[in-house]
């Protein structure tokens, strides 16, 4: 065996192995960065909610406040 056999021996699967790891991490941080962009959505649909919320309560509070000043006045 000559030495260019043994080093296209050992050399392509050692290529193989580490092109394989690059476009691994690759698809994993293409992956966390579609993570984070979804999470960012999510935490702002719960903000509009939250908000969404406080005005329903507000306009509870609102309306329960005239009906006890309507019940008052009979």
């Amino acid at each position: 065996m000559s030495n260019l056999q043994l080093y296209i021996a050992v050399g392509l699967p050692v290529i193989a192995v580490l092109t394989s790891m690059v476009i691994s991490l690759v698809q994993i941080s293409a992956l966390r960065e579609e993570m984070r962009t979804q999470i960012a959505g999510v935490r702002d649909d719960i903000r509009e909610i939250r908000e969404d919320i406080r005005e329903i309560r507000s306009d509870i509070k609102l309306l329960t406040g005239k009906v006890f000043a309507l019940a008052g006045q009979k």
